[in-house]
């Protein structure tokens, strides 16, 4: 913890260590640790989405989610946002990347075959398939720009590329007015760290793109070796919306893409809605059973009949 003084109330604040940006407990004024923040975040980008809105979107997206407990379906209000600046990395670079593939092309063999109708003997041709397999390698290079990794150990990486994309052009340099009055984190994620995230990723973009260039009619066994250099790395706060659920013991949390309004993450889910569904499929189950029980059981008193 550091402690801060309130420039507004005078009072004596603690802000936890990963944070860069805060509000006085006592009067709701912006706190925020000028220095830190110039330290580690090149540039900030702001909400697009206010509170009121971002709580619009949140509650369309619970309401599709009819699994989930009903106060927890139509109790979403503006008050229950935390709207959070996420520090990001944004990565820069050239990757050159040497692959190696399968490329298979089609040929079709026309073969004959002889079915009986009616009797008779009919022959008949079917166009049959085959997939002769070649071995392709080669080079790619592309430039990737604002390849972005969560810096934060609060928001894992699965999230942060659910969130995405999010509008660097939006981002401006860091100016201390930008953070005040919203809860600003430090990176927490250090950069090698980060690298080895970007890295993987950016191999997965450039397997994807080689991939949608091979020649041929079908492809397997894509594979591809990729190093980036790396021109720029900025770090930025990008903006997200968080809200919290206690159902049942557990804590569930749902985010808000700042810019775009893409809501993320799980919604708690009702035991008693769930009951509901386990009887009424058991229930359809058991009424074809015994349908298929009652069939069976009238074709034997029919058939026993007729052989009296």
């Amino acid at each position: 913890m550091k402690a801060r003084n309130c420039p507004q109330c005078g009072a004596t604040v603690e802000m936890a260590d990963n944070t860069l940006a805060d509000r006085c407990a006592f009067c709701e004024s912006p706190l925020v640790d000028a220095e830190a923040v110039e330290a580690h975040i090149d540039r900030v980008a702001p909400f697009d989405l206010d509170r009121t809105m971002a709580s619009k979107r949140l509650r369309q997206f619970l309401a599709g989610q009819w699994l989930a407990p009903e106060k927890v379906r139509h109790e979403v209000s503006p008050e229950k946002l935390n709207g959070v600046l996420v520090p990001f990395y944004a990565w820069d670079g050239v990757a050159r990347s040497r692959w190696s593939a399968r490329v298979g092309i089609h040929w079709y063999e026309t073969k004959t075959y002889t079915v009986m109708v009616n009797g008779k003997p009919q022959v008949r041709t079917r166009r049959v398939q085959h997939t002769e397999w070649f071995p392709l390698s080669g080079g790619h290079a592309a430039d990737y720009a604002g390849q972005l990794v969560s810096a934060s150990k609060g928001l894992p990486e699965v999230e942060a590329n659910a969130l995405e994309p999010f509008d660097l052009g939006r981002a401006v340099p860091f100016a201390p007015q930008l953070v005040a009055g919203w809860l600003a984190e430090r990176p927490t994620v250090d950069n090698e760290e980060a690298r080895r995230v970007a890295t993987q990723e950016i191999a997965r973009l450039e397997n994807s793109a080689i991939g949608s260039f091979l020649v041929g009619d079908a492809r397997s066994d894509v594979e591809n070796q990729t190093q980036l250099t790396v021109s720029r790395v900025e770090e930025i706060l990008l903006p997200v919306w968080i809200a919290t659920y206690r159902h049942g013991g557990d804590v569930f949390r749902l985010l808000v893409n700042g810019q775009t309004g893409e809501v993320v993450g799980n919604a708690p889910r009702s035991g008693a809605k769930v009951g509901c569904i386990v009887v009424v499929v058991l229930a359809m189950v058991l009424g074809v059973l015994g349908v298929v029980l009652l069939a069976g059981g009238a074709g034997a008193a029919l058939g026993g009949g007729r052989r009296g």
